[in-house]
C-alpha cells in the first residue's frame, strides 16, 4: 500500500488527501484513511497532485507515463514529468484513464480481491457456496490478471452441482488504442454436462471508443479448446474468437450504467458448430 499523500482538489474547492487507485469509466477511485474508498466523478476534479508514477490514457489514443503530477499553470490542467524530459501540461478533460504504476519488487505491484459467500434455504434444504478471487498487475507495456469464479450448490433431494471458471489474461498495449491479448481458461459446469473445458487463445483488438464515460472495444483471434464431458466423451476444436464489449456510465441524475458484451466462437474444425456468450446489464436511477 502506498502512503496516502496524494491530494485531489474538487471544482468546489474541497481538498481530499489519500491514495489514487485508478480513474476508469468516468470515476476517480480514491482511498482515504477517514472515509474509506470514495468514488469521485472525474469531471468534478479540478487538480490532482501525486508523486507516484502514473500511466495516462488520453482521448486521442495516446498513452503517457510520468510522475510528480501537479496543478498546471492553466486552470483545468495537470502538469506531469516524463523521464528526463521537461514537464508537460494536459487538460484533465482529455484524460480518460489513469493507472498508478507501482515501484519495488513484483509482490508490491500486485493487486487483487477475495470474496466468499454462503447461503442456506431451509424449505428446500439448499446450500450454496460461492468463491471469487482475482489477482493481477500492470506496467506501462502490459497488464495481466487471473480470476476465479466458483459456485457449489447442494440439496437433499438432488445431486450436487458445480460451476467454476478460472481465467488468465495478458494484454499487451499497442499504439493507437490497439492491443494484443492472450487467454488461458478452464471451465466446469455440471448442469451443462461439462466436466472440464480447457481453452488457449490469442487475438488482437482495438478500443474503438474510449471516453471518460464511454468505452467500446472489439477484437478477433483464434483459440484451441479441449472438452471433457461428464458422460466420458471428449471433443477438441479450433475456433475463431469474435468479441466486443460496450460500457456507458452517466453519473449525473438520473444515473445510468450500461454494460454489454458478446463473444461468438464459430468452430473451424467442426462444421456448423458455434458457441456464444452474451450479457447485458442496465441500471438506471429512478427519481
Amino acid at each position: 500500500m502506498a502512503a496516502k499523500t496524494d491530494v485531489v482538489t474538487l471544482v468546489n474547492g474541497d481538498r481530499i488527501t489519500g491514495e489514487v487507485k485508478e480513474v476508469a469509466y468516468g470515476q476517480l477511485k480514491f482511498s482515504t484513511d477517514d472515509m474509506g474508498t470514495v468514488y469521485i466523478e472525474w469531471s468534478k476534479v479540478a487538480t490532482l497532485t501525486t508523486t507516484r508514477t502514473l500511466q495516462l490514457e488520453l482521448a486521442d489514443g495516446r498513452r503517457v507515463v510520468g510522475r510528480d503530477a501537479a496543478r498546471g499553470a492553466t486552470p483545468g490542467t495537470v502538469r506531469l514529468r516524463s523521464g528526463d524530459a521537461a514537464a508537460v501540461e494536459m487538460p484533465l478533460a482529455s484524460i480518460v484513464r489513469v493507472a498508478p504504476l507501482e515501484d519495488g519488487a513484483w509482490p508490491q505491484r500486485l493487486d487483487g480481491s477475495l470474496s466468499v459467500g454462503y447461503s442456506f434455504t431451509q424449505a428446500q434444504n439448499i446450500q450454496v457456496f460461492n468463491l471469487g478471487a482475482s489477482i493481477g498487475s500492470r506496467d506501462q507495456r502490459q497488464q495481466w490478471r487471473v480470476s476465479l469464479d466458483s459456485q457449489l450448490a447442494s440439496r437433499s433431494d438432488g445431486p450436487t452441482s458445480q460451476r467454476a471458471a478460472l481465467v488468465g489474461t495478458r494484454e499487451r498495449f499497442l499504439a493507437d488504442r490497439w492491443y494484443r491479448e492472450g487467454t488461458v481458461s478452464f471451465t466446469r459446469n455440471q448442469e451443462l454436462g461439462l466436466d472440464l473445458r480447457s481453452l488457449v487463445g490469442v487475438g488482437v483488438g482495438r478500443y474503438l471508443v474510449q471516453l471518460a464515460d464511454t468505452e467500446w472495444r472489439a477484437g478477433a483471434g483464434i483459440a484451441a479448446t479441449s472438452e471433457q464431458l461428464i458422460d466420458g466423451s471428449s471433443r477438441e476444436s479450433v475456433e475463431l474468437q469474435l468479441g466486443t464489449t460496450f460500457n456507458i456510465y452517466r453519473f449525473d441524475s438520473p444515473q445510468v450504467n450500461l454494460a454489454a458484451s458478446l463473444m461468438v466462437l464459430p468452430s473451424l474444425s467442426e462444421s456448423g458448430r458455434v458457441r456464444g456468450e452474451a450479457s447485458i446489464r442496465l441500471r438506471r436511477e429512478m427519481d
